[in-house]
């Protein structure tokens, strides 16, 4: 499933369709839930956990997906001001990506299962037949859920890794995180100029390094091996 080859680019956004309809409902309900569980009733009592899966997913984090392997999804309407204190904030912050972390430790799980009973040596091998199929799914969620989780922990602003950073430095510097916040816009587009670039002029993607901090023992620890997909490809050697 790995390589430059267009063709194999294809199946690959093929298999990331099922894993995408999974990752960004379970990063967003993870944030609900631990919402609610921290004292704000707002997902709740707006009835964000009866409403139609469309509402959680973001069109940026859709593209994102099948260009660089990561996502995110719409935010879940909170009331921060029920959020008080360092822990509650921390917690729900934390919400998603460990609800990401959840789902690939059971599609991790289960895709071991599969490895043993058809004795399949790769997971991420894709095969005509029905196991290697399932296998193939099943490692597109796995690998989504697991980039996603590594993803959003990084302490960049406007994902979760940022939230916690904010959550225990803001009390002691206010401007710096009033003037990062008021410069979001533009330290995304610097990132993602870095992550454009740095692979045609220093030979070194950026985005696998980052990602990798976290994927490659999360993956290793869950699957017992660490492998990319398509286009991301966070194992550093």
């Amino acid at each position: 499933m790995l390589g430059g080859d267009p063709v194999i680019f294809l199946v690959g956004s093929i298999f990331l369709i099922p894993a995408l309809l999974v990752a960004i409902p379970a990063h967003e309900l993870g944030h609900a839930v631990a919402a609610v569980m921290m004292g704000d009733p707002s997902p709740r009592n707006r009835g964000y956990f009866r409403r139609q899966p469309r509402v959680f997913f973001n069109v940026y984090g859709v593209i994102a997906a099948f260009l660089a392997n990561v996502t995110w999804g719409s935010p879940v309407p909170v009331n921060e001001y029920r959020l008080d204190g360092i822990g509650r904030k921390v917690a729900y912050a934390l919400g998603g990506p460990l609800a990401n972390l959840v789902v690939a430790i059971v599609f991790g799980v289960l895709l071991r299962l599969l490895a043993a009973t058809g004795g399949l040596a790769n997971p991420t091998t894709f095969r005509q037949d029905p196991l290697g199929l399932a296998a193939t799914i099943c490692y597109g969620i796995f690998f989504l859920n697991l980039s996603t989780f590594a993803f959003q922990l990084l302490p960049v602003p406007g994902l979760d890794g940022w939230r916690v950073v904010e959550a225990l430095f803001r009390s002691r510097n206010p401007r710096f995180f009033f003037n990062v916040a008021a410069n979001t816009q533009t330290i995304w587009m610097v990132a993602i100029l870095v992550v454009l670039f740095a692979p045609l002029l220093l030979h070194f993607s950026v985005l696998d390094a980052a990602v990798a901090i976290f994927f490659q023992p999360a993956s290793t620890g869950i699957l017992g091996q660490c492998a990319g997909y398509v286009v991301l490809h966070p194992c550093l050697v």
